[in-house]
C-alpha cells in the first residue's frame, strides 16, 4: 500500500520535472487510483515512464499504470501463460479454480476445459490468437466473476450423483497486476 508521505513526495517531484502545479485536487485522483501499490512499484513505475515520456506534459494516470500492469496484449499473454499452466497442474481430469476469472471465461467461450486440454498441437497457435483477443475484449468489460470450469473427474461425480471431494487447483496468484520486473 501506498505511504502518504513517499506518494505526495513523488507527485511533488514529478510535478516540478512536468511544470504542473501540485494540486490537491490531482494529488486526490492520483493516490485514489494508486493507493493499492506498493510505494516501491509505484516510484518504479513513474521512473520508467518519465525515462519514456516523449512529451512535456504530465503523465496520465494510464501510462502510469501500463508500466505496474502491462497493456492489454501483455495482460492476454500472461493470462494465456496462465492458461497453459493449467493444464500442465490439472490436464483433462482435475479441477482448474483461475484466479483471473476472464481466463475461465475465455475458456468456457473456446469449449470448456476438456476440449482446451484436448486440442491439438498444431491447433494451439490458432487457439492462443482466439483466446488473446478474447481475453482483450472480457478485459474491456471488467468481468469478476469467475465461470465454473470442471475436469472430467469432477463431471462424472456430478453425472453419477456422487458428492466425492473435487480435486479443484488453483492456477495464478491472488492478484491480477504484472508486477514490475516480475516482483511480488
Amino acid at each position: 500500500m501506498l505511504n502518504n508521505e513517499s506518494f505526495i513526495k513523488t507527485m511533488t517531484g514529478l510535478c516540478e520535472i512536468y511544470g504542473k502545479n501540485p494540486s490537491e485536487y490531482i494529488f486526490e485522483i492520483y493516490y485514489e487510483i494508486f493507493k493499492d501499490y506498493d510505494i516501491n512499484q509505484f516510484n518504479n513505475a513513474v521512473t520508467k515512464c518519465i525515462k519514456s515520456n516523449k512529451y512535456n506534459v504530465l503523465p496520465k494516470p494510464a501510462e502510469i499504470l501500463e508500466y505496474l500492469e502491462g497493456d492489454k496484449n501483455d495482460k492476454a499473454l500472461f493470462a494465456w501463460i496462465q492458461a497453459k499452466e493449467g493444464v500442465q497442474k490439472c490436464g483433462y481430469y482435475d479441477t482448474p479454480h483461475f484466479t483471473d476469472p476472464i481466463i475461465s471465461h475465455c475458456i468456457e467461450e473456446l469449449g470448456g476445459w476438456m476440449k482446451f486440454c484436448s486440442c491439438d498441437i498444431e491447433e494451439l497457435k490458432f487457439i492462443e490468437k482466439r483466446f488473446t483477443d478474447l481475453y482483450r475484449l472480457f478485459l474491456k468489460r471488467d468481468i469478476t466473476e469467475r465461470k465454473k470450469l470442471l475436469g472430467f473427474s469432477e463431471l462424472k461425480n456430478a453425472n453419477g450423483g456422487f458428492d466425492e471431494p473435487k480435486n479443484i487447483v488453483k492456477i495464478g496468484s491472488e492478484s491480477r497486476k504484472l508486477l514490475i520486473n516480475g516482483e511480488k
